[in-house]
C-alpha cells in the first residue's frame, strides 16, 4: 500500500507540472505599426476612421448601428444558432480528449473480486472447496522521457484551438447576421423605391394617354411611356426574390423555420446615421484578438508537442506495478502481494519510429506555414475592409448628391413637358435616371454598413459575448 501511495503522489506532481501546453508561438511576421489606409496625413481616411494604437477591439460593435431590431437578431442568433452549438460541442469533445491524455500520467488502479466453488484435485486434496479472493493492482508509466507529458500538452493545445474556433464561429455568425439584415433592408428599400417610381411613371403614362385623346400626343408616345412602366414593373419580382432569400437566410441563422421572422422585419425603416471617426486598433492588437489567428497558433503549438511525443518513442518505456490481495480457501487463507518494475526499449522496428518523427516534422512545418498564412490573410482582410469602407463613403456622398439632382431634374422635366418645353423622351430619361440614382444610393447605404461590419469582423470583434 505504501508503494501505491508513493506512485499516486509522484503522478499528481507530474500531472501538475507537465500538462501545460506549449506557450504562445511567434509567427515570424512583424506587422506594420499602422494600417496603410490610416497612415498620418491621409485626410480622407481620418474623416471616417481614427487609428489608435492603444484602443481595444470593439466586442459589441452591432450596438453602433443603433438598431433595436439588429440587437434582437444578434441576441437570438447567439442563443439558437446551430453552427455555434456544434462548435461548442466540439470544445466539449476536445476537453474530453485532454482529460483522456492526462489520465495517462496517473496510475491505473484496478480492483478485482471472484468467488469459485470446485475441486482442484491434488491442489485441494481432491475435495470441493470455496475459493474467495479480492485484489487491487496498480500500474504507472513513469514517463521519464516525457512522451505522455507531450501528448497531454498536445491535447491541451487542441482544446485551446477548439475554444478559439468556437470564438471564430461566433465572430463569423454575428457578421453574417448583420450583413444579411442589411441586405434585407436594402431589398426592402429597393422595392419601395421601385414602387414609388412606378407610381410616378404610371401618372406620366396617364398624362400622355389624356394628351393623346386631345391629339396632343401620338400613339408612339403612349407606347414608349408604357414600355418604361413595364420595364420598371419587371424589376419587382427579382427584388422580392432577393428579399425572401435574405429573410430565409436570417431565419436559418437564428435557428428558426422560414417565414417566422416576417412580422418582426416587416416595413421599410430609415437608416440611422453612422458614427463618424470609428476607432481602429493597431495591427498587432488585431492579430492578438482574431480567433482564427489564435486557432492557427494553437495548432502549431500542438504540432510541436506532437513531435516531442514522437521523438520520445525512441526512449525506454518504464513502468511500475503493485499488487495486493486477499484469498481464502477453507481451511487456508493468504494475502498475496507484489511490486515490480518493467522496461521496454525499442530495438528493431524497421523504421516505424523514425517515419513517425519525419511525419511529425512535416506536420509541424505545415502548421507553421499555415500559421504564417493566417496572419497574412488577417492583415490583408483588414486592409481590404478599411479600403472598402473608405471608398464606399466617398461613393455614397456622390450618390447622395446625384439623387437630389436627379429628383430635381425629373420634376422639372415633367413640369416642362406639361407646358410643351421639352419632349416626352426627356421626361422618360429623367424618370429612369431618378430610379437608377435612388437605387444605387440605397444599395450604397447598405454596402456602407456591410463594409463597416467587415471592419469589425476583420478586427476580431464579437467573440467576447456574454
Amino acid at each position: 500500500m505504501l508503494k501505491l501511495k508513493l506512485m499516486t503522489a509522484l503522478a499528481a506532481a507530474a500531472l501538475a507540472a507537465c500538462t501545460a501546453p506549449v506557450g504562445p508561438q511567434s509567427s515570424g511576421i512583424d506587422p506594420a505599426p499602422q494600417w496603410t489606409k490610416l497612415e498620418d496625413g491621409n485626410g480622407a481616411a481620418n474623416a471616417y476612421l481614427v487609428a489608435d494604437a492603444g484602443a481595444g477591439v470593439d466586442q459589441t460593435w452591432w450596438s453602433r448601428f443603433r438598431d433595436p431590431t439588429l440587437d434582437t437578431l444578434v441576441s437570438e442568433a447567439l442563443a439558437s444558432n446551430k453552427a455555434l452549438a456544434i462548435a461548442k460541442a466540439r470544445v466539449e469533445e476536445a476537453r474530453a480528449g485532454r482529460l483522456l491524455a492526462q489520465s495517462a500520467l496517473a496510475p491505473q488502479v484496478n480492483a478485482t473480486a471472484s468467488s469459485e466453488r470446485g475441486n482442484r484435485g491434488f491442489v485441494t486434496n481432491d475435495q470441493a472447496v470455496t475459493i474467495n479472493q479480492v485484489a487491487i493492482s496498480a500500474a504507472w508509466e513513469v514517463d521519464l522521457f516525457g512522451r505522455n507529458q507531450a501528448r497531454t500538452a498536445q491535447a491541451a493545445a487542441v482544446l485551446q484551438s477548439a475554444e478559439a474556433s468556437q470564438r471564430a464561429v461566433r465572430v463569423a455568425l454575428l457578421a453574417e447576421v448583420a450583413r444579411s439584415y442589411f441586405e434585407l433592408r436594402n431589398f426592402a428599400q429597393q422595392i419601395g423605391i421601385t414602387e414609388r417610381n412606378l407610381d410616378s411613371q404610371r401618372r406620366t403614362l396617364q398624362l400622355i394617354e389624356a394628351q393623346k385623346q386631345g391629339a396632343l400626343a401620338s400613339n408612339f408616345d403612349v407606347q414608349r411611356a408604357a414600355a418604361q412602366v413595364s420595364a420598371t414593373e419587371s424589376l419587382l419580382p427579382t427584388l422580392r426574390t432577393g428579399y425572401d432569400g435574405a429573410m430565409n437566410r436570417l431565419s436559418s441563422l437564428l435557428g428558426r423555420t422560414p417565414g417566422s421572422l416576417s412580422a418582426m422585419l416587416a416595413g421599410e425603416p430609415a437608416w440611422q446615421p453612422l458614427d463618424p471617426g470609428i476607432v481602429v486598433s493597431a495591427p498587432a492588437t488585431v492579430l492578438a484578438t482574431r480567433p482564427d489567428v489564435r486557432v492557427a497558433e494553437r495548432q502549431f503549438a500542438a504540432s510541436i508537442s506532437a513531435r516531442k511525443a514522437a521523438v520520445a518513442e525512441l526512449f525506454p518505456n518504464i513502468s511500475l506495478t503493485a499488487f495486493f490481495g486477499a484469498q481464502s480457501a477453507s481451511p487456508f487463507s493468504s494475502t498475496p502481494w507484489g511490486i515490480g518494475a518493467g522496461l521496454i526499449q525499442p530495438v528493431l522496428n524497421f523504421g516505424r519510429i523514425r517515419s513517425q518523427i519525419n511525419a511529425a516534422d512535416a506536420r509541424q512545418t505545415q502548421a507553421y506555414l499555415g500559421y504564417q498564412q493566417t496572419v497574412l490573410d488577417a492583415l490583408e482582410d483588414m486592409e481590404n475592409a478599411l479600403s472598402g469602407y473608405l471608398n464606399e463613403n466617398v461613393k455614397n456622398a456622390s450618390l447622395t448628391a446625384g439623387v437630389a439632382q436627379n429628383r430635381k431634374a425629373a420634376e422639372l422635366a415633367r413640369l416642362q413637358y406639361r407646358y410643351g418645353y421639352v419632349g416626352l423622351l426627356d421626361v422618360l430619361v429623367a424618370e429612369r435616371d431618378q430610379l437608377e440614382a435612388e437605387s444605387r444610393q440605397a444599395a450604397s447605404d447598405a454596402n456602407l454598413r456591410k463594409a463597416l461590419v467587415r471592419i469589425f469582423a476583420a478586427a476580431g470583434g464579437g467573440w467576447e459575448v456574454q
